[in-house]
């Protein structure tokens, strides 16, 4: 027996990590976005197993003033969306990179403070 390791038990160990990380990443973007806009967030939670008491992170959905944006781990799978909205109806949707989505997820949330400071600021002058 030689003392090298099998290239494919590293990368099975690899995946089997990055799964744990990407799983953790979910759980923890999930309590942010759910702390940081209440009303505006929806968490789904699916149980580990039938019998289990623990759940995971399923889907965030976030809604914003002109788009909605879906996140979802399945299976170790993660996939991400925008649907671009008018007026409250969907004209388009589309799969975006996980990287984009945040990107645009964090430019939505900016926008957010951005109009709640002004809010803020103008209420503060009329009273």
């Amino acid at each position: 027996m030689s003392g090298e390791v099998d290239p494919f038990d590293l990368d099975a160990a690899s995946l089997r990590r990055s799964q744990v990380e990407l799983s953790a990443f979910v759980e923890a973007l999930a309590v942010r976005l759910e702390g940081a806009l209440p009303g505006r967030v929806q968490i789904e939670r699916r149980r580990d197993g039938l019998l289990s008491k623990t759940s995971h992170v399923a889907r965030i959905v976030l809604a914003c003033d002109h788009a909605v944006y879906e996140l979802s781990l399945s299976k170790g799978q993660l996939t991400t969306a925008r649907a671009k909205l008018v007026r409250g109806v969907t004209i388009s949707s589309a799969s975006l990179k996980p990287s984009e989505w945040l990107a645009e997820v964090r430019g939505e949330v900016q926008a957010l403070a951005e109009q709640a400071g002004a809010a803020s600021d103008v209420l503060h002058g009329f009273l």
